[in-house]
């Protein structure tokens, strides 16, 4: 079985895992070659899917909103056989049909045989609990086996993975604050984006909450009083009403951004705070980078404003980027894996590990990860920094930007008009 494989059924709870590897295995011995395209699959990434074809551009590819598919609960994944070293999604292929009946051999249940909707990719648990079971023991989705699937209830720190507020509907307690100032989903839980926001803040961050560039605090994903502390102190710093015109603070408000480019305003208010937060903490202020930011995000992503999946499904991605040595696509089901994501497309598992080891985030081994507004404004804000963005921003040489950001002219009408209109929103100059 390929180490790709491997790594996704990790995410699978324990006794699907060991079904699906014998299936593997069993298929390997029938010189049947198959991957893993999708296994443990977030509420978020759920969320997201669920929006394709509704709410953002592209086909629909599911009927399962957050918490409505077994793929939430680590009790699913989906699978393509592999011919000379491509992608196969017909399902009449004799190794697929070959795969199947090993599967079903195993007690599992396959999508294609179901009535009202065919999933022909899809395997899952056989007689496994109902949805609503699942969603009442995993509130917010299956954490993988090595951490416990009941949620503590805390008030105070240390705050770590599995602590959730007593009423987290509410967004009041103490881990929606923390998620709030660490500029996350503040919805009560802590799962694994926050800790991967904790560790992240912790590795830029010292104790007085200032950004640092080598020694930060003991990266540790646990919220210390120390930690706290300091995470308090720099949502302070980056208060955008405290007047301080230095740092870009108190630029413009999400609605008037939102009408000056044309965008969602629900979706600038929720994604545009991560964003200047970003560019604060990587030494990047100033409005002429904001305009930047904001123009660029619109460009890229449209008038829905907030990070997306490339647009297309995994035939087209697997066309796109299988085998892309430049992409560092070496391993059977990289194409459809580590397609674009985010506010700037984030491509190839080459990028996905480098920019995952430079944000403190483990971007190659959760991909979907790149989907979270604070990781995509994390991205963002390297890739401006890498490529001198920030600077062309400040010249005033905007073509330049648009080719520092894109290597190209593509959608500069767009980038120029929301340029325009947010210079003349922000009453700057350049």
């Amino acid at each position: 079985m390929a180490q790709g494989n491997l790594q996704l059924l990790t995410g699978l709870q324990p006794d699907l895992r060991k079904k699906a590897e014998k299936a593997f295995a069993t298929a390997a011995s029938e010189k049947v070659d198959v991957f893993v395209v999708s296994a443990l699959r977030s509420y978020e990434e759920q969320r997201r899917l669920y929006a394709q074809g509704r709410e953002t551009p592209g086909a629909i590819v599911t009927n399962a909103r957050p918490g409505e598919s077994y793929h939430n609960f680590g009790l699913a994944f989906d699978f393509a056989v592999v011919k000379n070293g491509r992608a196969v999604w017909d399902q009449d292929h004799p190794d697929w049909r070959a795969f199947v009946a090993i599967c079903k051999g195993l007690g599992l249940e396959w999508g294609g045989d179901w009535k009202s909707f065919k999933d022909y990719p899809h395997l899952q648990q056989g007689n496994a609990p109902s949805l609503a079971s699942l969603r009442s023991t995993f509130p917010h989705g299956w954490r993988g086996a090595d951490t416990s699937p009941e949620w503590r209830v805390v008030t105070e720190p240390p705050l770590e993975n599995g602590c959730r507020d007593k009423r987290p509907e509410t967004g009041k307690g103490i881990v929606a604050q923390l998620q709030a100032m660490l500029l996350l989903d503040d919805d009560g839980y802590f799962g694994d984006i926050t800790e991967h926001g904790v560790r992240a803040f912790q590795r830029t961050h010292d104790s007085t909450g200032a950004r640092v560039e080598r020694r930060g605090l003991r990266v540790t994903g646990v919220v210390d009083q120390r930690t706290w502390q300091a995470i308090g102190a720099a949502a302070a710093a980056d208060d955008p009403d405290d007047g301080d015109p230095a740092d870009g603070a108190g630029w413009l408000p999400p609605r008037q951004i939102a009408d000056a480019v044309d965008a969602e305003p629900a979706h600038v208010l929720a994604n545009w705070p991560r964003l200047q937060q970003a560019l604060r903490r990587g030494g990047m202020a100033g409005d002429a980078v904001n305009i930047a930011a904001a123009a660029t995000v619109v460009t890229e992503v449209g008038r829905v404003f907030e990070p997306i999946n490339e647009f297309g499904d995994d035939d087209y991605f697997t066309r796109m980027y299988e085998g892309r040595a430049d992409l560092g696509n070496t391993r059977p089901g990289d194409g459809a894996r580590y397609h674009g994501r985010g506010y700037i497309q984030l491509t190839g598992r080459a990028n996905y590990r480098t920019y995952g080891k430079k944000i403190g985030v483990p971007l190659e081994q959760h991909p979907h990860l790149a989907l979270a507004p604070s990781t995509a404004a994390q991205v963002l804000v390297e890739y401006f920094g890498e490529r001198g963005v920030d600077q062309a921003a400040r010249a005033g040489d905007w073509e330049l930007v648009r080719q520092k950001v894109n290597g190209g002219m593509n959608g500069w009408p767009v980038f120029n008009a929301a340029v325009k209109s947010l210079t003349k929103a922000s009453g700057t100059r350049r």
